[in-house]
């Protein structure tokens, strides 16, 4: 879309083929943490006996959580996939047939065909876009999605839960207590108004039905260590590309820093972490 949008100027990663990689890695990690599931139990039951299946996802990115719930659900099932940009989009002629995917900044209203027509509004890995001045907005502005008896999942990193551990107490691990210091500043209002979500929901018409609480477990650790170090890459690649340096001889100061995190992961160290899960539905003003 043209124009200064919001998720474009705070978007922090890049859109090319390495960026697709590392959220359709993500994507995995974050489904294996949920045990396979792509929507939490009670949003499945209750729609299961649906008609007909209206799901929208929100910074969809790669459309790999679209696609596959769309191998999921009923044929009839009609999936929605809104995001900025287009970048990482696969070709329309490689989606199902019941997938359409659209460009559009999430904070700003949407078309009116899609006002009050979904079952399910699906919002991921949103959290580096977020603070307390627009998350309010954002739920206001996603809530006009849902159908009356519609579902808004959200699923994301707590980056105030991040702490950095290891497999021996004895561990020297600076780089990955900088990487999460970073983490902790980069979000610095998180405990203000993540504490607060029902009143954040009320405030947005939506009452929250669910909220619970994910820890990162032992196994899936090496996976999200691989998640950060992707991470850090694509911040190497764009500040290389603002600066103008990429063909520069000496390397990069945030790439030794990359080397030294991966030597510490290797060693036993990590970054521990929770996600919150938080499903609402819009409020009965009747009662």
């Amino acid at each position: 879309m043209a124009g200064s949008q919001p998720g474009q100027e705070h978007y922090i990663f890049d859109r090319d083929h390495k960026s697709s990689i590392r959220l359709n890695y993500q994507h995995i990690l974050i489904k294996k943490l949920c045990n396979d599931q792509l929507l939490h139990p009670a949003i499945q039951q209750s729609i299961a006996s649906r008609s007909s299946i209206r799901v929208a996802d929100i910074a969809t990115g790669t459309v790999l959580w679209l696609t596959e719930l769309s191998d999921a659900l009923p044929k009839n099932a009609q999936f929605h996939g809104f995001d900025i940009s287009r970048n990482q989009y696969p070709p329309n002629e490689w989606l199902p047939n019941n997938v359409s995917l659209h460009e559009h900044d999430a904070f700003k209203p949407f078309a009116p065909e899609f006002l009050g027509t979904f079952d399910v509004v699906n919002l991921r890995f949103f959290i580096t876009l977020l603070n307390g001045k627009n998350v309010q907005s954002l739920l206001s502005n996603l809530k006009t999605l849902l159908e009356p008896d519609g579902f808004l999942h959200w699923l994301d990193f707590d980056p105030q839960s991040a702490r950095a551990i290891a497999i021996r107490p004895s561990l020297y691990m600076p780089r990955t207590e900088s990487v999460v210091s970073i983490m902790r500043k980069a979000q610095h209002d998180v405990d203000l108004w993540l504490p607060r979500y029902t009143d954040l929901y009320e405030a947005a018409g939506l009452h929250a039905t669910v909220y619970e609480r994910v820890q990162l477990r032992d196994h899936l650790r090496p996976m999200w260590n691989h998640c950060h170090i992707m991470g850090m890459e694509e911040l190497a690649r764009r500040t290389s590309q603002a600066t103008g340096s990429s063909d520069c001889k000496q390397p990069s100061p945030l790439l030794q820093q990359i080397k030294d995190l991966e030597a510490e992961f290797a060693q036993g160290a990590s970054i521990d972490a929770q996600w919150f899960l938080i499903i609402g539905k819009i409020l009965d003003t009747q009662n």
